[in-house]
């Protein structure tokens, strides 16, 4: 059996990898429409990239998760290691794009979400955590309780899922400008009333449809 700790970091790794794989198939033309807006790789490395990295995570996942299941210490630990220098590469990849003032999505899910320090980060965690799971796992087996194992699938679904999240959560869109002689919806939708008499200014808004 695997560690407490090797479980929950290879777990969390696997999972991404397999949503990151799973994201990909859904919009197939996500990932190359990404690359394309950054406008960093050549028309060959962005047609291989668009194709190899969905491959790659699917199998890296996959593999992991059966030798986890398992219990294949050093197939997991290569995983592991191999999950790590391509979520190495994503934190670079963003790092460089962003620092040459490039944007557009990220390209890592179907949503059209831009791409944001928040990625390079989550990847950057997600590397970490892959080399922490691979020397955690090299340390030697640990058997686990029922419970544990119980508690290792819950702590690893929570991780994943606010790891995957994390860009979203923290990107703030764009205000929408508005024009200075223009005023807001809100105020446009009231009117005012002065009465005959000269009284004081009375606001109504218009009848709900």
């Amino acid at each position: 059996m695997i560690g407490f700790c090797g479980g929950l970091t290879a777990s969390v790794v696997i999972l991404t990898l397999l949503l990151g794989a799973g994201s990909h198939a859904l919009a197939p033309a996500a990932l190359g429409e990404a690359l394309w807006a950054h406008g960093v790789l050549g028309p060959w490395l962005r047609r291989s990239a668009a194709v190899a990295l969905p491959v790659a995570e699917g199998a890296l996942g996959a593999i992991g998760a059966i030798a986890l299941l398992t219990g294949h210490q050093r197939v997991l630990q290569a995983v592991l290691v191999a999950g790590g220098a391509l979520f190495g590469l994503y934190a670079a990849y963003t790092r460089h794009v962003l620092a040459l003032g490039r944007g557009g999505p990220c390209g890592c899910s179907g949503r059209d979400l831009p791409l944001s320090r928040w990625v390079t980060r989550r990847a950057t965690a997600l590397a970490v955590l892959a080399i922490t799971g691979a020397l955690a796992v090299g340390a030697g087996p640990v058997r686990l309780s029922t419970p544990e194992l119980v508690t290792l699938l819950l702590a690893a679904a929570a991780c994943t899922a606010l790891l995957w999240s994390l860009p979203a959560a923290m990107h703030e869109p764009t205000p929408v400008p508005v024009h200075p002689n223009r005023a807001p919806a809100h105020q446009q939708a009231e009117t005012v009333h002065r009465t005959a008499e000269g009284g004081p200014t009375r606001w109504t808004s218009p009848p709900a449809l």
